[in-house]
């Protein structure tokens, strides 16, 4: 299999962003250089509850949670559905809003692409999301007809090497925060305010009050107070 190598370095990955490396690496061999992989408990489980890994560019994501984008995106409805790849295709896009949403993604550099849905053997559900560069139609077919079949096989060793570093949050292992999660949670712990670290780090307060949602469900706590103590006590972030 041209991908086996890549393959078994996700196996051997040493840790989370280890294994995170290996995926790019495996994507970039198939022709893709942006790689997004979400997965959550369940179905029913609210989008923001997802845990996602993914070197999209970082605006288009902060646009794409704030937004609630996931509520529109149909390769997140089509992954609940289906198991089958799907291309990110003009009528994939079948209402004006959704029209709008491809067009913005599109303009983020995410023009081409393709998902393959995840659905764990404990019920969990998710998406490998890969992108490629802006190409001639012509050669972006060429690469869709090479690489599926081999995208679709680095999807299955993703979610049996993946297993150990994401939906973590109730085990023995730490919980995975994203880099700006951890950002946020250090200059919490400098007892800065939400507009102080807004302005810090140049995203709106509703951004800083989504991340702080998802770092206390991903850390089990109530509050901001009780995050910035769990992350200590895991070795996240130092006091």
């Amino acid at each position: 299999m041209p991908l086996m190598d890549e393959c078994i370095e996700l196996l051997n990955a040493a840790n989370a962003q280890d294994w995170f490396n290996s995926l790019v690496v495996a994507a970039r061999k198939l022709g893709y250089g942006q790689v997004l992989y979400a997965l959550k408990s369940n179905k029913e489980a609210p989008h923001t509850a997802a845990d996602i890994v993914s070197n999209f560019p970082s605006e288009w994501r902060r646009r794409y949670d704030a937004e609630n984008y996931a509520a529109i995106d149909p390769t997140v409805s089509h992954s609940l559905s289906s198991s089958l790849p799907v291309h990110w295709h003009d009528t994939l896009y079948k209402t004006l809003t959704q029209s709008e949403f491809a067009e913005e993604a599109k303009g983020a550099g995410l023009s081409h692409g393709i998902t393959l849905p995840i659905h764990g053997p404990q019920g969990q559900v998710g998406m490998l999301s890969l992108s490629c560069d802006s190409m001639p139609e012509a050669e972006y077919r060429s690469t869709l007809r090479y690489s599926t079949g081999a995208a679709a096989i680095l999807r299955d060793y993703a979610v049996t090497s993946g297993s150990q570093y994401l939906l973590q949050h109730n085990g023995t292992k730490n919980p995975h925060l994203t880099a700006r999660e951890l950002e946020i949670l250090r200059w919490a712990c400098a007892e800065k305010t939400t507009w102080e670290i807004g302005k810090i780090l140049a995203i709106s307060e509703p951004t800083v009050e989504f991340h702080f949602k998802n770092i206390r469900r991903k850390l089990n706590v109530t509050s901001r107070r009780l995050a910035v103590a769990r992350a200590i006590q895991l070795d996240l972030i130092a006091p």
